[in-house]
């Protein structure tokens, strides 16, 4: 497993943790500090033999004992220390916004010091210049004692308020509201029909689009806890009905949803279809929803042509599909174009917006940067943080290897008889036809 990808027991999801083998539970916990695993044994739920486990490591490593003195140099850093992996250690990359929130997070979990583990990790922090001494000023007067001002408690942030914090209030995804809208000035948003969106989030670039252009979009979203907060927020700016949102069944988008068939102007989805399990069957059901000339507005992640065959994947998708949770399989460019052509779309565009979506990231880091400059983290917020952290990470070391693409596409529901898969039947007839008559 690579280090970049920073998974270890502080930052894996709760249903991962679950479904770990004893075997990597117990490499787990010989990668953290005694201090480390006593946090981990408070906040989070082990199973029996993972409680077996711990008990047993912690008989067998008395150092990783509370009070044990299992420091820094029992924890990653040794690794890099001497032997073997100091002849193959790798040029140290530079910390960026995102790796610096997450070294921080990461070393007060575990109990260590943050250059510590930015040297376990390979990352190489940047320092702070050091302001020069000032010559000594003659002192004034003491002035009259001041109140003291009370230390502000430790800040619990939920998971929205952290998603919000990263791409702004009403928000899931990078980009904000300017982003939504050049997205969906590709549809014929003139057209005051239906809209549908089935990746809102909480809303947030749905209801810009309703707003500018007053039309009404339906959103139908995955995650139930965001749909809700997303339809309290379309409520509470007034557009519970030219906005709203409600999540989809237990089972996923159902054929119901998509009603009524060949009734939508324009259909809209957001980096999600990629860990769809079955694609062609979800372009299918989009495009009998979509009216004749109806758009589909689809932005989603790709990989570049010849990775894992041509060309070796680099160590940053893989850390980027494990981070995911469901390891993706994303498609190729060829691979969508065909099966939008067996759909009978109609291709409008096909267009690489990677190095316009890197910094729209970036951006959300450096909010996210500001408001914990000075915040004291409960451990239950630097939990989430480092989950929700690690997802984004992943995604955009992905993207600079060049080998994973975020791709906007565009394509149009094509009139009944002339779509692309209907025209080359009809070819295909007619080559047999003149072959025949000439036999």
């Amino acid at each position: 497993m690579s280090n970049s990808a920073l998974v270890n027991l502080a930052t894996v999801g709760s249903d991962e943790l679950q479904a770990m083998p004893i075997s990597a539970f117990t490499a787990g916990l010989e990668q953290m500090s005694a201090e480390g695993i006593v946090r981990f044994r408070k906040l989070r739920k082990l199973s029996g033999p993972q409680r077996n486990a711990l008990e047993k490591f912690l008989v067998e490593h008395p150092d990783k004992r509370p009070g044990g003195g299992g420091g820094a140099e029992h924890g990653p850093a040794a690794k890099t220390a001497g032997g073997e992996n100091e002849k193959n250690k790798k040029k140290p990359r530079e910390a960026g916004i995102g790796w610096e929130i997450l070294l921080r997070v990461i070393a007060w979990w575990e109990g260590m010091e943050t250059d510590d583990v930015a040297r376990a990790k390979g990352i190489k922090r940047k320092r702070k210049k050091k302001k020069a001494p000032q010559a000594a000023a003659v002192k004034p007067a003491a002035p009259a004692a001041l109140p003291v001002e009370k230390p502000e408690p430790p800040k619990s942030l939920s998971r929205l308020e952290i998603i919000q914090q990263l791409w702004g209030p009403g928000f899931s995804l990078p980009g904000g509201a300017n982003f939504a809208l050049f997205l969906a000035e590709r549809a014929n948003l003139k057209n005051k029909g239906r809209f549908l969106d089935l990746a809102p989030g909480l809303g947030g670039g749905m209801r810009a689009v309703a707003a500018k252009h007053g039309i009404t979009i339906l959103g139908i979203e995955a995650d139930e806890e965001i749909a809700a907060e997303a339809q309290r927020l379309s409520a509470e700016q007034g557009m519970g009905e030219t906005a709203p949102v409600r999540a989809c069944g237990p089972e996923g988008l159902e054929p119901a949803d998509f009603e009524p068939a060949e009734g939508h102007t324009a259909i809209f989805m957001r980096e999600s279809m990629f860990a769809v399990d079955d694609r062609e069957l979800m372009l299918a059901e989009i495009n009998r929803g979509l009216a004749e000339g109806g758009s589909l507005i689809l932005t989603d992640f790709i990989l570049a042509d010849g990775v894992g065959t041509d060309t070796e994947e680099a160590p940053a998708l893989t850390a980027w599909r494990m981070a995911e949770g469901s390891f993706p399989a994303p498609w190729t460019e060829a691979e969508y174009r065909h099966a939008l052509e067996a759909q009978d779309y109609k291709l409008e565009s096909f267009e690489d917006l990677t190095s316009a979506y890197l910094p729209l990231i970036q951006s959300g880091w450096r909010q996210l940067h500001d408001c914990l400059q000075k915040a004291k983290l409960l451990p239950e917020t630097a939990t989430t943080l480092m989950e929700e952290g690690a997802v984004w990470l992943a995604r955009s070391q992905a993207l600079e290897t060049n080998q994973l693409r975020l791709v906007l596409i565009h394509a149009t529901r094509a009139p009944a008889g002339t779509g692309t898969k209907a025209e080359a039947d009809e070819a295909g007839f007619a080559s047999e036809d003149a072959e025949e008559g000439n036999g």
